[in-house]
């Protein structure tokens, strides 16, 4: 639907609107300090479900970091928002889980699950598993964290009666950024190293597990921010599409590598890591995307050792070289993970907040990312007994009271523009299981440009009904989902499956000048610089009817001038813009 503005045959002057344009896009980096770690390492990846199970969840756990640590998560797929939980049975070494788990239907059944793949996934496929709609067998989740884990596993969740239980760990690695700020002559430096991720314990052979890699890096670098939720397997049915290449060109700079530990190695073995190709930052702001894709080993292994005794793989992509020749060594598709380094962290807020449970601890969440001063405000609705850190913007405690709350959270840094983000989050009253649900989080872009209503907790397959309601000065113009146009309406109404963060996009409408050059004429004029904008009239405000007004549109100085003809009766007068 197109925006209007509107004007009786007793005009009124409606001043031009401003607002400041804050879309409050969150990117993962760290200040600029020699040897440090990116923000969101672990960042975004594929995962193909290969347990043999249907599965009901995922966790993430990350060794010796703090639940403080964790930033973004990745939160649009079958399984929402993660729950963060942090074990210190051993306070010198913490552990951070981040855990998706599917809830329950009222019957006891799982309410999302992961299915079995019917036959192997290709990595081109990869983008399907951003979207809740289809299930044939991967998921796609993501975190960031600030710190150096000693180590990050995956494990599938699996049903086992009735509660869930971890799968076998997912042999998909994290990368680990190291930056070189500048020095003399030599330009910022950035470098990516992939470990195999930890075996399991206790591991009797030698060595440890096996899989392969692919190394996929851009060729070129701008300094746009890298948004978490882009960090996705692209579409190669849509070349526009947002993607983990952010908007460069890309090249594989390993075609094939073996990752597999020598646990008798001081280092790992020769095989054990994966070190890309130092970069260097010409600029000292670019930012760099990696792409990693993991696939199985399905070659020979020593039986006393336990070492994959084919460390190349053929011109084929499949079968090994020499003795190996005709044995197949490439297995099946495991997941793919996106990285994304930026040494100039940008401020941001984080997307959405897990629920929590009446008198149980509430892991210290952090809301506000920032490396540099900051000025975070709290109003709303916040449970009592969860307090929030205006000074580095930390919600922690343990709530005492039960329901559905929602707080808006501002934020301020220098030269940087504000940044407001709404959330809504659950709290379980004792024994109460919450219903499958997701959160609809609204933003008004640009910032001060008009109000929303219908956004909040929503339980899974209701109707949810969203309103924009433009400020003055401004005129409604789309919904937008993740950059993509939803909805023309400024009703939208759809079915709540999965988490949606709705962006209300408003434009500045023109004023609309009257003056009256003589009796019984009326002269309406709006600026020059708004193209596209028609002028209409109707002889009710209401009504459904509006035609354009058929004078001639004239150019005035910097304004197109209509001198209306005939003013018969009652009229309204409306710009619309396309």
């Amino acid at each position: 639907m197109r925006a209007p503005r509107f004007l009786r045959i007793a005009p009124f002057f409606q001043p031009l609107g401003r607002g400041v344009a804050a879309l409050g896009l969150l990117s993962l980096g760290v200040a600029p300090v020699r040897a440090s770690v990116a923000y969101g390492s672990i960042n975004n990846f594929d995962t193909v479900n290969d347990t043999g199970f249907e599965c009901h969840g995922f966790e993430i756990e990350l060794d010796d970091l703090h639940s403080a640590d964790i930033t973004y998560t990745y939160s649009w797929n079958h399984y929402g928002t993660p729950k963060i939980t942090e074990d210190n049975a051993d306070p010198l070494h913490p552990k951070v889980r981040v855990r998706y788990e599917s809830a329950k239907n009222p019957d006891g059944t799982w309410a999302a699950y992961t299915a079995i793949p019917s036959g192997p996934i290709a990595p081109t496929d990869g983008h399907q598993f951003t979207d809740p709609t289809v299930n044939f067998g991967g998921e796609h989740f993501g975190a960031g964290y600030r710190g150096t884990p000693t180590s990050v596993t995956y494990h599938w969740l699996i049903d086992k009666g009735g509660a869930l239980a971890l799968g076998p760990a997912v042999n998909i690695a994290t990368p680990i950024f190291t930056y070189n700020p500048p020095a003399a002559a030599v330009p910022a430096q950035v470098q990516a190293v992939i470990v195999p991720p930890p075996p399991p314990l206790p591991d009797p052979l030698e060595f440890g597990s096996a899989a392969w890699v692919k190394e996929i890096r851009t060729t070129t670098h701008n300094s746009n921010e890298v948004h978490l939720r882009d960090l996705v397997s692209d579409d190669p049915e849509d070349p526009g599409d947002k993607n983990w290449r952010n908007g460069e060109p890309d090249e594989v700079e390993v075609e094939w590598q073996l990752l597999q530990v020598d646990h008798n190695s001081a280092h790992g073995g020769a095989n054990g890591e994966l070190a890309g190709a130092p970069e260097d930052l010409l600029k000292g702001d670019e930012v760099i995307t990696r792409r990693y894709e993991f696939y199985q080993y399905s070659g020979a292994f020593d039986n006393e050792t336990g070492e994959a005794l084919s460390d190349k793989v053929g011109p084929d992509g499949i079968h090994g070289v020499k003795k190996y020749a005709d044995t197949v060594v490439v297995g099946k598709f495991i997941g793919s993970q996106m990285s994304a380094f930026d040494n100039e962290l940008a401020v941001g807020l984080i997307d959405h907040l897990p629920d929590g449970a009446i008198d149980e601890h509430y892991a210290t969440r952090t809301l506000v990312i920032s490396a540099i001063p900051f000025t975070a405000t709290l109003t709303g609705d916040l449970p009592a007994g969860l307090t929030f850190n205006e000074g580095n913007g930390e919600l922690s405690g343990a709530p005492t009271v039960s329901g559905i709350f929602t707080f808006n959270v501002r934020l301020a840094a220098t030269n940087t523009p504000v940044m407001t983000k709404t959330y809504t989050f659950a709290i379980a009253a004792a024994g109460e299981a919450l219903p499958p649900h997701s959160t609809v989080d609204l933003t008004a872009s640009p910032l001060g440009s008009g109000e929303m209503t219908g956004g909040g907790f929503h339980t899974n397959n209701t109707t949810a009904t969203v309103i924009a309601t433009p400020a003055v000065g401004f005129a409604f113009a789309n919904w937008t989902d993740n950059g993509k146009a939803v909805s023309r309406s400024a009703s939208y109404t759809f079915t709540n499956l999965v988490n949606r963060s709705l962006v209300a996009n408003f434009v500045p409408m023109p004023p609309l000048f009257f003056s009256l050059p003589q009796p019984g004429q009326l002269a309406l004029s709006w600026p020059t610089n708004q193209p596209g904008v028609v002028l209409q009239q109707n002889v009710e405000l209401g009504a459904p009817n509006w035609v354009t007004v058929p004078d001639p549109v004239t150019v005035v100085g910097t304004n197109n001038r209509v001198n209306v003809s005939s003013l018969i009766g009652n009229r309204y007068f409306r710009l619309l813009r396309p």
